[in-house]
């Protein structure tokens, strides 16, 4: 019987295989939609980078990904009681440092600025507000998308400090304690910046982070914490390759780190459309994930995010 359902099966597996036949699929080509990235912030001056986005099959060497950024459109930005038009500035221009913090704010390959000229927008002639309203309106082929953010009332945290983690000697967490307001709903988004240099290996006297780096899972509400006061934890975000990426200091801070906190409070619209990256990247791969719409609050069916920031800053020393 065994042998029986034993030949039955190679039978049919032949029969399978000898069925098989190349079919080549034409997948349409989708159509380009414009992708947003911009900041507003207290204190510093506005900036937006757009893209576009491109199939899925397309290459995603570096040609094709500096071919992605748009550099032909017009930008204005209002507070609600002046309109100016947001200049255009290319990495071209750029020193060598200042291309090194741009990667670091944008996510975009250092040598992808290094290699092309990547442009954005900015505007020279404001710093963000608290307590404005920030509108940018994009002309882009002929179509214009808006999108409007507010600069909220900063939120202090009450204390800051790092603890070692477990039975290491010198690795830990950063931590803080937060009385969170009453009666109002509240966003908040966590970066951090080493600022100290590096005392030996090939990075040797370099600043270990060149700018704010958010980690996973960087934003949260109030919902279950309205109203009091709670303590809370973060790991240490990756800083694009260098050499504690790995081993034993991943994701954790070390006992002579100088670390500035940037506690920023942000609004609904800002929390949903991190809140739904971060989700979408922690759950690629996953075969059990739920497929997810990353939320954009730019209007026209267009893709991203206009921010509005309001930081509170802390300085921890790792001891």
């Amino acid at each position: 019987m065994k042998l029986t359902h034993y030949i039955l099966l190679v039978l049919i597996s032949l029969f399978l295989f000898s069925c098989e036949k190349e079919i080549d699929v034409d997948l349409p080509r989708p159509e380009e939609k414009l992708v947003v990235e911009g900041v507003v912030e207290t204190g510093a001056f506005p900036y937006v980078v757009l893209s576009k986005t491109s199939p899925y099959f397309d290459p995603t060497d570096v040609e094709s990904v500096a071919n992605s950024y748009v550099s032909e459109a017009t930008i204005t930005i209002s507070d609600g009681v002046t309109t100016t038009q947001m200049t255009k500035l290319c990495s071209g221009t750029l020193t060598e440092p200042q291309k090194d913090q741009l990667s670091i704010a944008l996510g975009i390959p250092r040598e992808v600025l290094g290699a092309y000229n990547i442009c954005g927008f900015t505007d020279l002639t404001r710093v963000g507000e608290v307590g404005k309203t920030y509108t940018i309106a994009i002309t882009w082929r002929g179509e214009v998308y808006e999108s409007s953010t507010t600069i909220l009332n900063p939120v202090p945290l009450d204390s800051t400090w790092f603890e070692v983690f477990g039975n290491r000697d010198s690795l830990g967490f950063l931590y803080a304690n937060l009385t969170e307001p009453a009666n109002e709903t509240n966003y908040y988004r966590w970066f951090a910046r080493r600022i100290n240099t590096y005392k030996s290996g090939p990075l040797k006297g370099q600043v270990k982070d060149n700018g704010f780096l958010p980690p996973s899972s960087s934003v949260f509400d109030d919902e279950f914490v309205n109203g009091t006061t709670f303590e809370f934890g973060y790991n240490r975000p990756s800083t694009n390759g260098n050499p504690d990426d790995t081993g034993p200091e991943r994701s954790l801070y070390k006992v002579g780190d100088t670390v500035v906190v940037k506690f920023c409070n942000i609004d609904k619209a800002v929390h949903d459309f991190i809140d739904g990256a971060e989700e979408q990247i922690l759950s690629t791969g996953s075969p059990f994930a739920t497929p997810t719409n990353v939320f954009s609050n730019i209007s026209n069916g267009g893709l991203g995010l206009w921010a509005g920031y309001s930081p509170y800053f802390d300085t921890i020393i790792c001891n």
